[in-house]
C-alpha cells in the first residue's frame, strides 16, 4: 500500500468509521497528502483517527489547520495529534469560541486568517 498501512490499520479504520465507504480513493489520498506532506502526520496517525477522513479538505480542514499551526507557532500550544483532531472534530460555534475568538489579543487577525483562508493557505 502506498502509505504503508497493513490491511488490519485500514479494517480497523473502517470499522471505527465505516463513512470512509463513502469517501472517493481521490478525496482520501488528498487528504491523506495533505496530512503527511503540509502536517507532518504519520499515515497511521491519519487512520487512528478516520473521522477526519470524512470531513471537507478545503471547508475544514485546511482553514483549522491553518488556526492550528498558526496557535502553535506562536507559542500558544504544543502540536499535538489529539488536539488537531479535537480542533477538526469540533462544531463551528464551539471551534471559533474555543480556538479563534479565545486568542483574539494574542493573534488579531487570527479570525480574517480562518475566513479566508483556502487550498493553498497551510504552509510547508
Amino acid at each position: 500500500m502506498k502509505w504503508g498501512l497493513s490491511e488490519e490499520q485500514i479494517s480497523e479504520a473502517f470499522r471505527k468509521n465505516p463513512w470512509i465507504m463513502a469517501c472517493s480513493e481521490e478525496k482520501i489520498l488528498l487528504e491523506m497528502e495533505f496530512f503527511v506532506n503540509k502536517m507532518g502526520l504519520k499515515p497511521s496517525d491519519i487512520f487512528s483517527n478516520p473521522v477526519i477522513i470524512t470531513l471537507s479538505l478545503e471547508k475544514r480542514i485546511i482553514p483549522r489547520s491553518l488556526v492550528y499551526q498558526t496557535l502553535a507557532a506562536k507559542g500558544l500550544f504544543m502540536k499535538e495529534l489529539k488536539l488537531l483532531v479535537r480542533m477538526l472534530r469540533a462544531p463551528e460555534e464551539k471551534f471559533l469560541m474555543k480556538y479563534v475568538k479565545c486568542y483574539e489579543n494574542e493573534v488579531p487577525d487570527l479570525m480574517k486568517l480562518y475566513q479566508t483562508s483556502g487550498p493553498m493557505a497551510v504552509p510547508n
